[in-house]
């Protein structure tokens, strides 16, 4: 990496993360030949190694096992070296974490001193993905995130899980009670907002129904009005057609 003028110090980091990678796969080209599966092949796996992992997930627990499933296949796995700051406080939350392998510090400001450590199961961020209105940091990290060593996350996108609850309405209320109820053990959560917001879903909601049923009728007067329209070009037709037999 000389000839790229990269530093011995950062050299040396990337040596060292490829020797954990070879030591805790085995290979360093496992992602290429799970690639070269087949999709449901691929998905089989995934659901099979990493379901029980986000069960365990608390604002999970008892979901629909399509939800799960559908979340299982957007997990994303990374690696991050000794001293990597997964997250930083203040940084807007676009993911949740959590711990497959490896030990996380939760640290002050200064970095110097340690408020937690999280080690394998652990979970993180996960408020913050549901975009919960009233939540009073505004969806930013509340904390800063530090690896200990070499440690495995998976991480869970915020627009990875809003697409896969959108064919599970009943799932994203109960998600978002449950945050809620998280927001509100901690006192970051702005009730009069939050139930402003419902109100306002609420309300669009309904127009959506509205809307919806408006559209299925006018569909169904188009429908009809075609129909008749298809009769009165047959009949039309066929009197033409008496019409040229009678002349002819």
């Amino acid at each position: 990496m000389a000839f790229r003028k990269v530093s011995g110090e950062l050299e040396a980091r990337v040596i060292r993360w490829f020797a954990y990678t070879w030591a805790e796969s085995g290979a360093l080209d496992e992602e290429h030949v799970l690639a070269s599966l087949p999709d449901k092949l691929k998905a089989e796996i995934a659901i099979r190694v990493h379901l029980d992992t986000l069960r365990e997930v608390e604002i999970f627990k008892d979901c629909e096992p399509g939800l799960l499933e559908a979340l299982v296949l957007k997990l994303k796995l990374q690696v991050f070296s000794p001293g990597d700051y997964i997250c930083r406080k203040g940084d807007v939350g676009k993911k949740m974490y959590i711990v497959k392998r490896g030990r996380l510090q939760v640290v002050a400001d200064a970095g110097t001193t340690v408020l937690a450590t999280l080690g394998a199961g652990s979970v993180f961020g996960e408020v913050s993905v549901l975009d919960i209105a009233g939540n009073r940091t505004g969806n930013r990290r509340t904390a800063n995130v530090r690896a200990l060593g070499y440690s495995d996350l998976f991480c869970l996108a915020k627009r990875d899980l809003w697409e896969a609850l959108a064919d599970y309405p009943e799932a994203r209320a109960t998600l978002t009670k449950r945050g809620c109820q998280l927001l509100q053990k901690d006192g970051l959560l702005d009730e009069t907002v939050f139930e402003s917001a419902k109100t306002t879903q609420l309300s669009l909601e309904e127009h959506v129904r509205k809307l919806e049923s408006t559209v299925n009728l006018l569909n169904n007067r188009l429908q009809g009005l075609l129909a008749d329209l298809g009769q009165e070009q047959a009949k039309l037709k066929q009197r033409i057609t008496y019409i040229y037999i009678y002349i002819y």
